[in-house]
């Protein structure tokens, strides 16, 4: 108090205020200056990638990777145009959060699940489209106009006419991990549920245009999300509308030798599984955010489910197109289908349960799988139902049941628990043929 009230004296007297103008204004100019040159020095990408995000480095080396290299780190995480005040304000937020930069607390990778790309309130289209102009998308003068790259067709006027923020399809364009990028770092597991990892997901796969633009379950789709469709048009089935003639529609990784053959079971299988397992567990979604922002920019995505609860099969194929190929046994199986279902399934489609269960020559039955999928060491429908679980027996697949290894087990275990599923008189079928021959 004493140096504000000696402040205001100096002002006062006559003699000493050309004096306390002077030192103000010296004062005030250095004091500009180190704000001038600290905004300075804190914008640039030196400081964003060796001071704040240096323990996020696949952060930097996804962007070192993008076609945005040399594009100024604020100019696509800072509104254009903005006020001085919103400015420092902006910059001020930022050096609260090196803390735990500098103490190696931050999550690896940096936003993981793109909840910034989904929130329009903090990246809207107005970051991009100051270099971006819409004008030079299409479609300016005739709404229906659509615009195609690598022979996808896709309508921008239409998303932004909802206002869908370009980050909701265009991700990964200033941190691209493709090509020859490698990630440097093993994620945190900073929160359990949240399936964190090294890459990020990419929006303008396919499986992202499915967040909103889904198979109806009357077409056979099974949606696996517990979102709703909202009030986006469903997709129809028909390539074209999105796709151009000379498009490829068969992707390269179904190229692969005996794909139907040896591939695409297993694998469908651990897409199913990914996606429930998403689905099942904790899951902060990158539209939480949306949903608690009340910003009109928002509304348009609200309900958009994650991009891991979409299932990248059901982007081409129904589960109708499934069952169909599998002779009208429901794929994949559903829950609960191995106690029951399959059963009589077993009985109507031998032939269908063949395409996939393999056979034993030794016991000349298919070949059974466990609950998630899995091929079981001993193959064949006797691996259960003649060993674990329904049986407590080590079936060996390399020995036929009916000649060799069912005597064994009956001597160890007894009758009784055959007849469980056999009636006494099966015995006598095989037992007494053999004696009469």
């Amino acid at each position: 108090m004493k140096l504000v009230h000696a402040l205001i004296d100096a002002f006062r007297n006559s003699r000493t205020r050309a004096r306390a103008i002077i030192w103000l204004g010296t004062v005030m100019t250095a004091l500009m200056l180190v704000v001038a040159l600290g905004v300075s020095v804190t914008t640039t990408y030196w400081f964003c990638a060796a001071v704040c995000h240096y323990p996020q480095w696949d952060t930097v080396t996804s962007y070192d990777n993008s076609t945005h290299t040399g594009v100024a780190c604020i100019a696509c995480h800072k509104q254009p145009g903005g006020d001085p005040i919103s400015f420092l304000l902006f910059k001020v937020e930022a050096l609260l959060k090196m803390p735990p930069s500098i103490a190696g607390t931050v999550e690896i990778p940096l936003n993981p699940l793109s909840d910034l790309a989904m929130n329009p309130a903090k990246q809207p289209s107005k970051y991009c489209t100051q270099c971006h102009r819409m004008e030079n998308r299409g479609g300016l003068n005739q709404r229906g106009e659509t615009n195609t790259s690598d022979g996808i067709i896709m309508d921008h006027w239409a998303h932004t006419d909802l206002n869908i923020s370009c980050t909701a399809c265009h991700n990964r364009v200033g941190h691209y991990q493709g090509g020859d990028w490698v990630n440097v770092h093993e994620p945190t597991e900073y929160a359990p549920g949240r399936f964190n990892q090294p890459d990020h997901d990419d929006f303008m796969l396919m499986t992202a245009c499915y967040r909103c633009h889904r198979f109806d379950e009357h077409d056979g789709q099974l949606v696996s999300t517990p979102y709703p469709i909202g009030q986006f048009p469903g997709a129809t089935g028909e390539c074209s509308i999105c796709h151009t003639s000379y498009f490829d529609l068969i992707p390269d990784n179904h190229r692969v030798p005996r794909f139907v053959e040896d591939i695409h079971g297993p694998w469908a299988m651990e897409i199913e599984e990914n996606v429930r397992d998403f689905i099942d567990g904790p899951r902060p979604t990158y539209n939480d955010q949306v949903n608690k922002n009340t910003d009109v920019e928002s509304l348009a995505l609200r309900g958009v489910p994650n991009v891991r609860a979409i299932n990248y099969c059901y982007t081409c194929h129904t589960t109708r197109f499934c069952d169909d190929c599998h002779g009208g046994i429901r794929m994949p199986h559903p829950a609960g289908y191995f106690m029951q279902p399959h059963v009589d399934d077993a009985r109507d489609y031998p032939d269908s349960c063949a395409i996939c269960h393999v056979t034993s020559a030794v016991n000349d039955t298919q070949a059974a799988t466990g609950n998630r999928g899995e091929i079981t060491d001993a193959s064949t429908c006797s691996a259960c139902h003649h060993g674990y679980p329904n049986l407590d027996w080590d079936f060996d697949t390399e020995v036929s049941w009916e000649w060799i290894g069912h005597i064994p087990a009956t001597q160890q275990l007894g009758a009784t628990v055959c007849f469980d599923c056999h009636s006494p008189t099966s015995c006598a079928v095989c037992h007494v043929g053999l004696n009469q021959d």
